[in-house]
């Protein structure tokens, strides 16, 4: 599973090699923290002289091997790995040009001479920084891993600028769906003029004639009627072009306003038609100065509906952009889009010729991949410019289609773009929850030694202890302190990574438990304290393992789904979150009741059980921020 190629094409680093490296660095590491501690103190004796050098001795032979080591590994990965094994044989030149070994026989020959001690610390302290460099190649990242981070910036740069584009587009849509919209309403309203003009020459034609003869008013009822019928009919029109548009295409303020005149004339036309109705009722029983009165009704309202309408066609006259001016908008965004896409293009060419990979996109003519969605801005490019060419022509009907597709492509293009990412990422989560898993198992198997030595000193006895349990306890406290640091690391790698809330703080717990339990056996304490405080750490590296296992199957799970929603997800999952703080709170309950009971049976001196249980009162706060800090997220 280690070495499983992606889709993307590059390969993860296997973890046999991630673990062996681990190993080489938490060996010069521990090397490291074994010099510290043989550093001589300025009022060191003479009988403390020779101690110190046996035991620099030591560091010297263990110095020796790890360089041995490391040899052996880079000639084993020269063929399979040589990325790695270049890192190694780097590590190795490094050693061999800063003379680390040698050095080393020089610091043992200093610190036999009781008048060389000052020149054995400045010694010291210039192979620590050494040493450090030589870390600082083991713990070099892949080139994988800086590529996967490069290319994981650019499309980020990409998806914002095409978002960018994206909502500047459907905006302009908008504009011009309303100005094509104002432009066709408009055309309508004109319409109903001319129809309503026509109603009003009919009118006024019938209302002569019942006023030239009154006594033959009876005999016009029916054509008085059918004009009611006509003038009812375009009240009806007006009125359905006056319903408000769908949420989707929203009217403008213009739109809008015309609108609302349109439903006034509506009114005002219906009205007409009912006093017109009315009238060839009172024509039909032969009152023609009812009817004349009716008459006059129905002009007055048909005029009004006219200035209505007039007012709406007025209203649609105020928009604030021309189409052409729009049209100078739309060009400049396919300069935009262009402008993304020759980026994109730019990049992929530097990429390839760095021997970068490509992520996802699709074919070109030279059988490269282009870079996801680019293509589909290139299409998105000429929609733009022919929708532009639409606008500067005043024709905003033939504008809208042309922005649709266009619109149509940029989202392809960006779907493209977030599979990209969400590839990326996986491919990201995966490789930190592999590295975290090397590092927590490794942790693990250093650990459960010192547990085991911790125990076993407890047993023969404190006052029992001589020069060796001594040496043996301060080796004891640097394996335990160089842990530490490698927890450190990892708390680091979880900051870095920022998707959870639990996770970090419990390895920051880790970290400070590893740093109690190294003060304390450097202190000679290896009671019941540091023996809980060492069993919860062997428990919280399990329960780390365990979570990170989980996950990383469920990640296998749920290969080729599509992620939900832009989010990215977290490196665990909440209810994995939670039962890691589950834990944190039990260790708490455990290790009060540890330094109760020492306390009470005088095993650990009362100001030393105070300061313990102050930590341990930090830490109870601390799982309630983080509870609270969950919650907040889950909301």
């Amino acid at each position: 599973m280690m070495s499983k190629r992606h889709e993307s094409g590059s390969v993860a680093p296997p973890k046999r090699t991630q673990s062996v490296r681990l190993a080489a660095v938490l060996a010069l590491g521990w090397l490291t923290a074994s010099v510290m501690q043989a550093s001589p103190t300025p009022d060191a004796n003479p009988g403390e002289i020779r101690p110190l050098a046996s035991k620099e001795e030591m560091i010297r032979d263990r110095f020796q091997r790890f360089q041995d080591r490391v040899f052996r590994l880079r000639e084993q990965l020269s063929q399979t790995e040589p990325e790695n094994a270049a890192r190694l044989g780097k590590a190795l030149t490094q050693a061999g040009e800063l003379a680390l070994a040698e050095k080393l026989d020089e610091i043992i020959r200093m610190l036999t001479e009781s008048s060389a001690l000052d020149e054995a610390v400045d010694a010291q302290g210039q192979w620590l920084e050494d040493a450090d460099r030589l870390l600082s190649i083991l713990l070099e990242q892949d080139s994988n891993n800086e590529e996967r981070k490069q290319e994981l910036e650019r499309l980020q740069a990409y998806r914002e600028k095409l978002e960018q584009i994206l909502a500047q587009q459907k905006s302009l849509r908008a504009e011009t769906g309303q100005t094509s919209a104002a432009a066709r309403l408009a055309q309508q309203i004109d319409q109903a003029l001319r129809r309503l003009d026509a109603l009003q020459a009919r009118q006024q034609q019938l209302s002569k004639a019942t006023a030239a003869s009154p006594n033959q008013a009876s005999q016009q009822a029916g054509d008085q009627q059918t004009l009611s019928q006509d003038t009812q009919q375009l009240a009806e029109d007006i009125a359905k072009l006056s319903e408000p548009s769908s949420q989707e295409s929203k009217d403008s303020a213009q739109v809008e306003s015309a609108k609302g005149q349109m439903q006034a004339a509506s009114q005002s036309t219906q009205q007409g038609a009912q006093s017109m109705s009315q009238a060839g009722q009172q024509m039909s029983q032969s009152n023609s100065s009812g009817a004349q009165s009716q008459q006059q009704e129905a002009e007055k309202a048909l005029q009004e509906a006219k200035e209505k309408l007039e007012a709406a066609k007025q209203a649609l006259g105020e928009q604030q952009r021309t189409p052409g001016q729009m049209g100078g908008e739309q060009k400049a965004l396919a300069q935009q889009t262009r402008g993304l896409s020759d980026q994109m293009k730019q990049d992929a060419a530097q990429s390839g010729q760095s021997g970068g990979k490509k992520s996802g996109g699709k074919s070109g003519q030279s059988g490269q991949k282009s870079p996801p969605g680019q293509q589909n801005l290139d299409q998105a490019e000429q929609e733009m410019g022919g929708a532009a060419e639409s606008l500067e022509e005043e024709k905003p009907q033939e504008a809208t289609p042309k922005q649709d597709k266009a619109i149509a492509e940029l989202e392809q293009a960006q779907q493209e773009l977030e599979q990209a990412l969400e590839q990326l990422r996986k491919e990201q989560r995966e490789e930190t929850l592999r590295d975290l898993e090397a590092r927590f198992r490794e942790m693990l198997s250093k650990q459960r030694p010192i547990n085991d030595s911790t125990l076993a000193l407890d047993q023969l006895g404190r006052e029992r202890f001589g020069r060796a349990e001594e040496l043996q306890l301060a080796d004891l406290s640097a394996a335990q302190r160089a842990l530490a640091e490698q927890a450190a690391t990892c708390l680091h790698i979880l900051d870095e990574e920022g998707t959870t809330i639990a996770f970090p703080r419990v390895v920051e717990q880790l970290a400070e438990d590893m740093t109690a339990s190294a003060d304390r056996l450097a202190g000679l304490d290896v009671g019941a304290i540091t023996q809980t405080i060492q069993q919860e750490i062997v428990d919280t590296l399990e329960q780390l393992l365990e979570a990170v296992k989980k996950m990383q199957q469920e990640n296998e799970q749920q290969a080729g789904q599509p992620n939900s929603g832009n989010k990215e997800p977290p490196l665990l999952p909440p209810s994995a979150e939670l039962k890691l703080l589950r834990a944190s709170q039990l260790r708490v309950n455990t290790r009060t009741t540890a330094i109760t009971e020492s306390a009470a049976k005088g095993e650990e001196a009362p100001q030393a059980a105070a300061e313990a249980l102050r930590k341990l009162a930090a830490r109870q706060v601390e799982c309630a921020e983080i509870a609270k800090q969950m919650r907040d997220k889950a909301r």
